[in-house]
């Protein structure tokens, strides 16, 4: 069995809401995983998992767009809390003797790999625009390049890319595997039901897109807008995160 490093990203919740069911499977198949996020994905992980909390690399969004300057910008101003974060991951992976990593878009975790020449394992949906034939409309491609920069910096020369996708696409390099998304069992069980809402998710809060939907003639329930209440025909949630019941994971950190 091996020690595995896990980095999650906590950028949003898909990405720590899939790595939750393949922390459960590498748990039930014997491994001892050492998991490190931040923010949502550390609320996600750290009630089942034992979570080692670091810094997380911060996408700056307007309006539920990505600006690239101000992403820049904010994680050079928080180079330091970069730094640390990295000796503490180094020190983890030489306390536990880590054999493996495995990163979900979650950077800190793939420059420890590479630091102690340990094999790297990539699971996430954004390098399927780096590693397969993904066609976009021509004003899209400037966004499409600066979309392949970052998939290229946040998870550098992993020996595998398992990569999540919606739709079939032809793999240009050798080392890469495409996969249909990962559900959770909680969601291959729900019964899906027409009710009379439109769920609404956003990673940042988007005015613009919550001004749109009030003139939208039908209901909303929506969250990531960082406020609650009722307001026109949108119901405001907060994301407020429900513990799941403790696994056999080994607390070991």
């Amino acid at each position: 069995m091996a020690n595995i490093l896990y980095g999650v990203n906590g950028e949003g919740s898909g990405h720590s809401t899939r790595a939750k069911e393949v922390l459960r499977h590498l748990v039930r198949q014997g491994h001892t995983v050492c998991v490190a996020s931040f923010d949502r994905g550390l609320a996600n992980l750290k009630d089942e998992f034992d979570v080692t909390d670091i810094y997380g690399l911060r996408i700056a969004y307007v309006n539920n767009r990505v600006r690239y300057q101000r992403t820049v910008a904010k994680n050079l101003f928080a180079a330091p809390k970069a730094i640390k974060s990295s000796h503490k991951l180094t020190r983890l992976a030489d306390e536990w003797k880590i054999d493996l990593v495995i990163t979900d878009f979650e950077p800190m975790s793939c420059h420890v790999g590479h630091r102690k020449r340990l094999p790297i394992i990539a699971i996430d949906n954004q390098h399927c625009i780096t590693n397969a034939e993904v066609s976009y409309p021509r004003q899209y491609r400037r966004d499409a390049a600066a979309t392949k920069v970052v998939a290229k910096l946040m998870t550098p020369r992993a020996d595998a890319y398992l990569v999540i996708s919606f739709f079939p696409a032809k793999i240009k390099k050798k080392n890469t595997f495409l996969f249909t998304p990962l559900l959770r069992q909680e969601i291959l069980a729900a019964k899906p039901t027409i009710g009379d809402h439109v769920l609404v998710y956003v990673t940042s809060p988007s005015p613009k897109l919550a001004d749109m939907l009030k003139h939208v003639r039908c209901t909303f329930v929506a969250y990531g807008f960082g406020r609650e209440g009722q307001d026109g025909n949108i119901a405001f949630r907060s994301l407020r995160l429900k513990a799941s019941s403790p696994t056999s994971c080994p607390a070991r950190l």
